[in-house]
């Protein structure tokens, strides 16, 4: 038989015998075979996804039981023709403009396959199909049972993968909900999200119903929008107040959670997930210390400014007491875990019980050898268990050890201290006292005196959890108090004399400086013995290595901290002796950059050095060196992990002429509206995850302002900050 040739046929041939409508219509009708025309559906993207029917021949109609012009579409009406194939058929004979023939593996009201032909037609798809069974029955019944096969592989893959997320969503971690509709009904229910009400009943139910309390509360409006709009919606740290108990009280919790729309097969919104879950022990924690630093802030604000720097030293000293009362401690609470254990050794372990007792008579020497005064009393009436060399010297000529404090300070029982001993052997919550006044006699027949003490009371507990004595870590600052007393009454008396004045201050600068000093040799002789029992001891407990690391850490934090005292004296006797000369500002801040080389290296910080505008200062080289290098230090220290350090050092003038020193980062930047009132105060830090003692910008801004000059910052959080350096030179 000859192949058709489609060239050959043209409707001009066929004019004026028959007419182009007629000869469509004729033809649809008189066919024994179904015709479909069809109309391609885009979505937005220029996708196509479906097909609309716009025409059906009589036979189509009569064969798939639908009118000539059916509504609906090819995927609506036989959603399984994307599993079949013919739906690819179709979009494949299109696209492509290649006619093509297709055979359907899948029946429709007979017992017999069909056999599709397509070709594009201008901008539709003309279709043909017959159920002729010219083709082997055989063949097409195997055809046949392997593509149902196949349906009910992939339909039982379809299930387990629902089966699989399902279990996802119940076993998750987090509180998830599915709703469904513009009512909001509760589809899906994990168990979390089921705890939130109890044994209340949700699923079926529409969220207003379900939960009536949330009726004024925003959570029913952003449902809608996020329903309405499509928009996800995310909610960090909302109050939202729900009754857990169905008590009729409303509780007052904060969660975290997201609303994301679901959508159907034809891309239209259908509900919405929601994924949550609680942070209001978060919250509450960051409310409280908010609140905490607010009334910090208040405190400080309240204190004399003359007694500011000798303040911040005794904070400093009391806050290293007690990291040091803190190790001391935590080492006490090992030796007495060590002396627990070695009680219930057999006699085959004598030889490591007397080893772990030398170790605690190492541990009580180090007590004994402590700078700080320690003692302990022991049982209800106060008895001193243990008293170290520093604490006897508060007393030097009365006899402690072995006695109830009743009667070995019998005047301590008529004054506070004495309520605030028995209220915490009784509650067991630990007292801090700072600059305390106790009346009491150094010797047995000697006079009464004001003695002021900084000090820690902390309870201690026995093997079975119960209070049975009382840690003290003293401090005494009678000399410093006195000192203060002093000093605030020269002010009065002599404030129009600045010779005097300027005396006063360089005892306090004496007093901070012999204090650094006398701290060096007790430091060093601990550190040594650290080092010492570190080499020679043998511990047993798990703790153990935790615990020394603690200790060490502490001794670093205390030197330190003296050698910042020292510096910050060295600051105030050299004021006024330093001469001004002419600086030149490029090569003294490149200097500077070359000194911190292998900070810049490993940071790979970027400088900008911008000194047009002012290229020279008048001002004491020494101490300008000493303000660029604190700033550009912190610059590189406090450097965003995400970026690298770009920072520029420039100068400018004020309408008047002043000069002004710009250091500008890009780092973690600073709240100043929680952090500002504190940010030149000594040993005040705002960032914990480098080391550092707190005293660089105390001394930048002690220079500037003893050279006549101010410092005006700006931060932002994430962003960086600038210092405004305005000085008084040239």
């Amino acid at each position: 038989m000859p192949t058709p040739d489609s060239a050959a046929f043209s409707t001009a041939n066929l004019q004026p015998t028959f007419s182009a409508d007629d000869l469509l219509v004729g033809l649809l009708e008189v066919s024994h075979t179904c015709i479909l025309l069809l109309k391609p559906v885009w979505a937005e993207n220029a996708t196509l996804v479906d097909f609309e029917f716009v025409l059906l021949n009589t036979m189509a109609q009569q064969m798939l039981q639908l009118p000539a012009q059916p509504t609906g579409t090819q995927l609506g009406l036989y959603p399984q023709s994307r599993l079949n194939g013919v739906f690819d058929f179709y979009c494949r004979t299109f696209l492509t403009q290649q006619p093509g023939k297709h055979h359907l593996d899948y029946q429709i009201n007979t017992t017999t396959p069909f056999y599709l032909s397509a070709r594009r037609a201008g901008e539709g798809l003309l279709v043909s199909f017959s159920n002729s069974v010219t083709y082997s029955s055989t063949s097409i019944e195997e055809a046949l049972r392997a593509s149902q096969a196949r349906e009910r592989a992939a339909l039982a893959d379809a299930e387990t993968q629902r089966s699989h997320l399902e279990r996802l969503f119940m076993e998750a971690p987090a509180m998830i909900t599915i709703l469904e509709g513009p009512n909001h009904i509760f589809k899906l229910v994990n168990p979390l999200y089921q705890q939130l009400v109890g044994p209340r009943a949700l699923l079926g139910k529409p969220i207003a119903h379900a939960m009536p309390e949330l009726q004024g509360q925003p959570i029913f409006d952003l449902l809608d929008k996020v329903y309405q709009t499509g928009e996800p919606f995310h909610a960090t740290e909302m109050l939202v107040q729900l009754d857990h108990g169905n008590s009729g009280t409303l509780g007052h919790n904060y969660y975290n959670f997201i609303y994301q729309p679901t959508h159907n097969h034809k891309g239209d919104i259908d509900g919405i997930q929601v994924f949550a879950y609680e942070v209001t022990a978060q919250v509450v924690a960051r409310l409280r210390i908010e609140a905490s630093e607010q009334q910090q802030r208040v405190l400080n604000e309240e204190l004399a400014a003359a007694n500011e720097e000798l303040q911040a030293a005794n904070e400093e000293i009391r806050s290293n007491n007690d990291a040091l009362f803190s190790a001391q401690l935590a080492l006490r609470r090992l030796n007495q875990e060590l002396e627990s254990r070695v009680q219930h050794r057999t006699r085959e372990l004598q030889a490591a019980q007397a080893e772990a007792e030398r170790q605690r008579a190492r541990l009580e020497r180090l007590f004994m050898q402590a700078p700080g005064a320690i003692c302990i009393l022991n049982g209800p009436e106060l008895v001193y268990e243990l008293v170290n060399p520093a604490y006897q010297r508060f007393f030097p000529g009365r006899r402690l050890l072995g006695l109830p404090i009743s009667e070995a300070i019998p005047e301590l029982t008529q004054q506070s201290v004495w309520q605030i001993l028995q209220r915490v052997y009784q509650t067991g919550e630990p007292y801090e006292g700072n600059e305390w006044l106790i009346r009491a006699a150094r010797t047995d027949d000697g006079p009464m005196e004001d003695i002021y003490f900084n000090f820690v009371y902390q309870a201690r507990h026995g093997a079975d959890g119960t209070i049975d004595g009382i840690m003290t870590f003293a401090y005494e600052v009678t000399e410093q108090v006195v000192a203060r007393n002093q000093i605030d009454e020269a002010n009065r008396e002599l404030s129009t004399t600045n010779q005097q004045l300027t005396r006063i201050n360089q005892d306090l600068d004496n007093f901070v400086y012999t204090a650094s000093h006398d701290l060096k040799q007790p430091v060093n002789n601990m550190a040594g013995i650290f080092e010492e029992l570190k080499r020679t001891a043998t511990f047993h407990d798990p703790d153990a290595p935790l615990l020394l690391g603690m200790f060490e850490s502490a001794l670093t934090q205390i030197h330190s901290t003296v050698g910042g005292l020292a510096e910050i004296v060295q600051v105030e006797r050299y004021h006024g002796q330093l001469f001004t000369d002419t600086v030149q500002l490029l090569p003294l801040t490149q200097a500077i950059i070359q000194s911190m080389h292998h900070q810049v290296a490993a940071s790979g910080a970027v400088f900008a050095l911008e000194f047009d505008e002012v290229p020279t200062l008048d001002f004491a080289q020494l101490s300008l060196q000493s303000i660029l290098y604190n700033l550009l230090s912190n610059a590189l220290k406090y450097a965003h992990p995400d970026r690298p350090p770009l920072i520029r050092v420039a100068t400018e003038r004020t309408p008047e002429g002043m000069p002004i020193l710009v250091v500008q980062d890009n780092g973690l930047g600073m709240d100043l509206a929680r952090y500002g009132a504190d940010l030149f105060q000594m040993f005040r830090r705002f960032h914990d995850h480098v080391h550092g003692t707190g005293v660089g910008l105390y001394l930048v801004n002690r220079l500037v302002e003893q050279a006549g000059g101010r410092i005006v910052v700006e931060s932002t959080v994430g962003e960086g900050t600038t210092f405004r350096v305005y000085l008084a030179g040239k």
